[in-house]
């Protein structure tokens, strides 16, 4: 799983509670005794926002987690993230920081001001291409939507910089 191998990757040592969180999420009063009921749901709920948001708090403690985990995730974990991200509050949380990180230290996307502007011609001229209009490919279109200067999704930020 893809928060997996954030904690993985990490040496903070509060990293290693995942595993001991998925287990008290699910039986608090595994190995303990406890005495109030209300401990029980006490247990149980710090260990359901670990098991939820370790990852989230694992991901700030890098010095730079782009690059330190860049190339670390398997193309199905990051894809099985990025599935996930659309409906878990906690996968999409993690998702936005990613972006961010990633928009804030990368370009990832050229501003209008630096895009050299483009000739453009009078209507009333004559069309200097009219001649070579029997040669139109069926492919301009799609090579049109290939120099298509939209910015990347977010989606493919996290594919290019992490995968």
């Amino acid at each position: 799983m893809f928060e997996e191998v954030i904690l993985e990757n990490s040496s903070a040592p509060i990293a290693k509670l995942y595993k001991s969180a998925c287990k008290a999420s699910v039986t608090p009063d595994i190995g303990v005794e406890i005495k109030k009921k209300a401990a029980y749901y006490v247990i149980r709920d710090c260990a359901t926002l670990t098991r939820k948001y370790i990852a989230t708090h694992i991901w700030g403690t890098y010095d730079d987690p782009v690059v330190e985990l860049k190339g670390k995730f398997t193309s199905n974990e990051v894809k099985g993230f990025l599935t996930r991200s659309k409906t878990d509050t906690e996968a999409t949380l993690l998702k936005k920081i990613i972006v961010a990180d990633i928009k804030n230290k990368y370009v990832v996307h050229q501003t209008s001001a630096d895009v050299e502007p483009s000739t453009n011609f009078d209507a009333g001229d004559d069309d200097i291409y009219s001649y070579y209009e029997e040669y139109q490919d069926d492919n301009e279109s799609e090579d049109d939507k290939e120099n298509d200067n939209s910015p990347p999704t977010d989606d493919d930020l996290i594919l290019k910089y992490l995968f």
